[in-house]
């Protein structure tokens, strides 16, 4: 990760959506991709598993809508997401029985809304404080994702 902004015209075509590497995973709907496996396509948002499983679990729950910040989508595409939000997080803490599920909102390398999902596990290496998944790499193949994602699914109803 960078430790510094990009040029600003960047940012500002990105949140324009000019070079959206998430509008271009919309658009073209890959179930795998180098990142992840998409779980499921929701109301609001497409939820996906990423290889990285760091924190089991580890997830993105992705707007469909390209804005920048929940306050700039619709009240009800809004509360979609947010409904979204929730059901995918009650999911995955069913399925990889987590102890506390973590949301972190982020979006400064990618503005383009978007939900981290990690859950939390008694005994993890960061109490007190957010978890970084990406602090150390933890890759699943796609054969070992293939029956947490049918679970997952399973679990979303």
């Amino acid at each position: 990760m960078s430790s510094q902004w990009m040029p600003r015209e960047k940012w500002e075509a990105l949140v324009r959506g000019e070079g959206c590497e998430l509008c271009e995973l919309l658009a073209s709907k890959p179930e795998v991709n180098a990142y992840g496996v998409t779980i499921a396509e929701l109301e609001a948002s497409i939820l996906r598993l990423m290889f990285n499983q760091y924190a089991p679990g580890y997830s993105v729950l992705i707007a469909k809508q390209h804005v920048r910040e929940p306050y700039e989508l619709p009240a009800e595409e809004r509360s979609a997401y947010f409904e979204d939000l929730v059901r995918s997080g009650l999911a995955l803490e069913k399925v990889y029985g987590a102890l506390k599920v973590n949301f972190q909102i982020l979006g400064n390398l990618t503005p383009h809304l978007h939900c981290h999902i990690i859950p939390r596990y008694y005994g993890d290496d960061a109490p007190g404080r957010p978890l970084d998944p990406w602090r150390e790499k933890r890759p699943l193949s796609l054969d070992e994702m293939r029956p947490k994602v049918a679970a997952i699914r399973a679990a979303l109803g």
